[in-house]
């Protein structure tokens, strides 16, 4: 028998609240137009009612569509993973989700195809709490073969398949699902080299674009030496990724935890990776809600806060690294990627050292923001 949807103490907003809200964000974005729709979807839009859909799926435009196709399946994939994660309400949490700053700047704004990766992400993770490994691998295949960035949280995958040793047959789920899902594309005459192009930064894109990270900090306080960085950055994330990985095979977390961790997996990537937008943190905004929606405390939702304001105060920062706005959203994600990553910094448990450096029990570490991200605040199953 399932168990009972979990109530979390902090109940969803109301509905009419949450509609009113949304039709608010919409109606103010709507006038807007960002150099994304001039140059890409409105084009598409117009080769479809010239020469058909056919024809406009052939462009490279074609990766972007209206924002409302975006947020039903951000809306899916959220809706399932909280169902997942057994909390009650979950159609209006995820409308309240939906209502984000972040999300709505980053769908109905902008205009980008992010959404459609993300939302494939979401899925993967729901199915690696599952245990479902082949359909985590394909649906990770599917969010690489949408866009590379999908990558950004490939760590969180890594970890878990190793952890639980997951037959390697499974892991070629990932490659068969990108072709499946890369074909139709090289069918309808996708160039080739668009198609396999994946993601690595590259030197003459800058160390930092608009991203809310320790980069773009550098680069608003000396830009002119901030290029020579680039090494210094790209080693920074392969390292912290490397620890990441390995210090999840013997940290414990329950399936709320687990969501937190693929959060930061994305929240380090994106944050010390060279070259990235501020859109790269989509993910990480929609997971650590789900995570703070699921663990129901006040210092899990501070937690997400900090994530959403990074993240809004980075976009509307613009284009560049060196904007206030961005600096303001640089310090927010630093922080909330350190209280998201206590429980891995930490010594553990089963580690081999006196009792003194152990981390301390449940209720030492209440009240605290790390304590919400090990466990729930009420005594349970030990979770993996």
């Amino acid at each position: 028998m399932p168990p009972p949807p979990l109530h979390p103490p902090i109940p969803a907003p109301a509905i009419w609240l949450v509609a009113l809200v949304a039709v608010a964000v919409a109606l103010l974005l709507w006038p807007l137009q960002t150099p994304e729709m001039t140059a890409h979807f409105l084009p598409s839009l117009a080769t479809i009612r010239t020469h058909g859909v056919a024809p406009a799926f052939a462009e490279t435009f074609s990766y972007l569509m209206p924002g409302c196709l975006y947020l039903l399946a951000l809306a899916l994939s959220v809706h399932r993973l909280l169902r997942t994660l057994g909390v009650s309400q979950r159609t209006q949490w995820t409308i309240a989700l939906l209502a984000l700053p972040s999300i709505a700047l980053n769908t109905l704004l902008s205009g980008e195809g992010d959404a459609l990766y993300v939302a494939a992400c979401v899925v993967a993770v729901a199915m690696a709490l599952e245990h479902r490994h082949l359909a985590m691998f394909a649906w990770c295949g599917i969010a690489v073969a949408l866009d590379a960035h999908a990558a950004l949280v490939a760590p969180f995958f890594l970890a878990l398949a190793i952890r639980r040793r997951v037959p390697f047959g499974y892991w070629l789920a990932a490659p068969a699902a990108l072709v499946v899902i890369t074909t139709p594309a090289l069918i309808a005459g996708w160039p080739p080299a668009d198609i396999a192009a994946i993601y690595f930064p590259q030197p003459g894109r800058g160390i930092v674009l608009n991203a809310p990270s320790i980069w773009s900090l550098a680069g608003a306080i000396s830009p002119e030496h901030a290029p020579i960085l680039f090494g210094l950055a790209l080693a920074t994330a392969f390292a912290a990724t490397a620890a990441y990985v390995a210090q999840l095979q013997v940290a414990h977390f329950d399936k709320a935890g687990l969501v937190g961790m693929a959060a930061l997996a994305a929240l380090l990537t994106a944050g010390l990776l060279p070259g990235m937008h501020a859109r790269a943190f989509l993910l990480a905004d929609i997971l650590i809600v789900a995570f703070a929606i699921s663990r129901g405390t006040r210092s899990a939702f501070t937690l997400a806060a900090l994530v959403q304001l990074g993240s809004t105060a980075a976009i509307l920062g613009g284009p560049g690294p060196g904007t206030p706005m961005v600096a303001i959203g640089a310090v927010c994600m630093i922080a909330a990627t350190w209280i998201a990553a206590r429980p891995l910094i930490a010594p553990h448990a089963n580690d081999n050292r006196d009792g003194s450096h152990r981390i301390p029990a449940p209720h030492g570490l209440r009240g605290t923001l790390s304590f919400d991200m090990v466990s729930a605040p009420v005594a349970g199953p030990r979770g993996e």
